[in-house]
């Protein structure tokens, strides 16, 4: 019989200690053998496969696509006899865009260029559908929207022709050193951008835009302050509601983040941020995640209303309710956040010092009066229930667009006492302020006029073809006040939404709607400067929906020399760029 042999296994090697003293040299030992053998399959499968793979990537799509299913951008090559491409200009999720020579017209343009897969194709039709529809609304191209010129198929490929636009506000900011541009560009940009709301609104659209940032707002001109909305990649009908998840964070409303539904006063909330961050050159809502961004809404405006917070079924992921129904933030372990409405809009804006950071005490028209004016905008703009958020036609009629008003016609104020008749002529023969009505009342605003209508009672009409179009009648005729007061002149191309207008009386009990500010409020704007850390992919923030686009600029060409340099202080007069290239 062989005598029994005892080993002793070495302690080092004990199952206990590598589970407890060593473990962390165990976790390393094991990283080290799967990567190794990861990598050893990985290099086994390249070298048996290569021959394969270079082949399968010559013959997707014949070999005009990359692996994305993204159409290989070649400079110089010639598209349908037409189109002579020049460089890339932008790159998303949904494919690419590129700026070309149209020789048919003479100019360049831009073209969105949809990835070779069956839901970017899908979704890429869908736009086309809705921009299609707001060109057919926008024959003069005055709607602030930017302009589908066609589209065809090229290779596999839905590309959609556009006008080539300048730079986007989010570039503007940075250019700033986000330091925020002056009450009056901000002026200039809420008016053009309520305008288009406003156009959107109008019964035969009814669009959501429900990607409304700095980055989907270009500059059609980088002289002038003129701009448009792009990428409607994202967005739907009323009643056609596509998607839950929109809206890039930082300007996801309340309802959205609450899972409410929704509508279009969900852009309106956008603008409000959006105006706020124009001026302070900040997010006014930075979140890192969505119970982040809430509890920084929350910071700002306080706890939402009960009802608005009884109706999300994603409330509890933000609010506790207690046992006398009333709600508290959720606690977070990983911040602590200020007590609910402490961090004010009123600070924010530095309304009593002269601006955020007191960066424009002293300037002209940055008074506290026009700080207080915007200020109330702004908050009307982020009322937390959709139904009492600002619609488009009231905001454009608040006080904080009456210095355009008063500064850009020789009429008098609202609130004069002197009855203007409608032979007055003004000097500025281009002012659609110059056209008065005999019969206005002194109280109300001289640029409205009343018209008896036979047909109906105290009707109104205007001077605006946009708004005299048969088609708009019933909407006028939808609201029957004893006076009705309308816009004689607009620039507006838009209309009311397609329930009454929230009216307001004067001072004589007087229903009236105003809605008219002069052309060229928006055309006398200050030459805008700006200055990119990279011609062609600017630094692009991370808080962009999944369905938008990952590169900021989508329908820009952005010029490659720079001969200036920014000083650390900014005014309108100074945002200028010296590029003749762009038309």
């Amino acid at each position: 019989m062989m005598p029994t042999i005892t080993t002793f296994r070495d302690p080092l090697e004990a199952p206990l200690r590598k589970l407890s003293v060593d473990l962390i040299k165990t976790y390393k030992h094991i990283n080290e053998v799967y990567y190794a053998k990861k990598k050893k399959r990985s290099n086994n499968q390249v070298i048996e496969e290569n021959g394969l793979h270079k082949k399968e990537k010559r013959n997707l799509n014949d070999g005009y696509d990359d692996e994305n299913h993204d159409y290989i951008v070649r400079p110089g090559e010639v598209w349908l006899e037409r189109y002579t491409i020049d460089c890339l200009i932008g790159k998303g999720s949904f494919g690419q865009v590129v700026k070309a020579f149209d020789h048919t017209d003479g100019e360049y343009v831009a073209i969105k260029i949809i990835k070779n897969k069956r839901p970017f194709l899908s979704q890429a039709q869908i736009e086309v559908r809705l921009l299609e529809l707001m060109n057919q609304q926008d024959m003069d191209n005055n709607g602030y929207i930017v302009k589908l010129k066609r589209h065809f198929t090229f290779r596999n490929h839905l590309c959609l022709v556009f006008e080539l636009l300048s730079y986007n506000l989010y570039d503007l900011l940075r250019n700033t050193n986000f330091r925020g541009v002056s009450l009056n560009l901000t002026r200039k940009f809420a008016l053009q951008l309520l305008s288009a709301l406003l156009f959107l609104s109008q019964p035969e659209l009814s669009i959501l835009h429900c990607d409304l940032k700095p980055e989907n707002i270009l500059l059609v001109n980088p002289k002038r302050s003129a701009i448009k909305i792009v990428d409607f990649g994202s967005s739907c009908q009323i009643g056609q509601r596509l998607y839950q998840y929109i809206q890039s964070r930082f300007y996801r409303s309340p309802e959205v983040l609450l899972g409410i539904p929704y509508d279009m006063a969900i852009d309106m909330w956008s603008l409000g941020c959006i105006l706020v961050e124009m001026h302070t050159g900040e997010p006014l809502f930075s979140g890192t995640n969505e119970f982040d961004q809430m509890m920084k809404i929350v910071e700002v405006l306080g706890i939402p209303p009960t009802h608005i917070l009884e109706q999300g079924t994603k409330t509890k992921r933000f609010f506790d309710r207690l046992p006398d129904n009333t709600w508290i933030p959720r606690k977070s372990k990983e911040r602590r956040y200020r007590s609910p409405g402490t961090r004010k809009l009123h600070d924010i804006l530095g309304v009593d010092i002269g601006g955020p950071g007191s960066r424009r005490a002293g300037e002209a028209n940055h008074s506290v009066s026009d700080y207080i004016k915007f200020k109330e905008l702004v908050q009307q703009m982020l009322e937390y229930d959709p139904k009492r958020r600002m619609l488009p036609f009231n905001a454009l009629q608040s006080n904080f667009f009456k210095r355009v008003y008063d500064e850009t016609s020789n009429v008098s104020h609202p609130t004069t006492t002197t009855t203007t008749t409608a032979t007055t002529t003004n000097n500025n023969n281009n002012n659609p302020l110059s056209n008065l009505n005999s019969n206005s009342s002194p109280n109300l605003d001289p640029n409205h006029q009343q018209v008896k209508n036979p047909g109906r009672k105290n009707m109104i009409i205007t001077n605006n073809t946009f708004f005299n179009s048969l088609r708009y009648r019933h909407l006028i005729e939808t609201v029957q006040p004893p006076n009705l007061w309308q816009p004689t002149d607009s620039f507006m191309p838009g209309i009311p939404r397609p329930y009454p207008a929230q009216q307001t009386t004067n001072t004589n009990s007087s229903i009236y709607l105003t809605n008219s500010y002069p052309t060229d409020s928006i055309d006398l704007a200050a030459p805008i400067e700006f200055q990119s850390t990279n011609s062609y992919y600017p630094s692009q923030r991370t808080h962009t929906s999944p369905s938008g686009t990952t590169f900021p600029s989508l329908f820009t060409y952005v010029p490659q020399n720079f001969n200036h340099h920014l000083t650390s202080t900014i005014d309108d007069n100074s945002l200028l760029i010296q590029n003749p290239s762009l038309t």
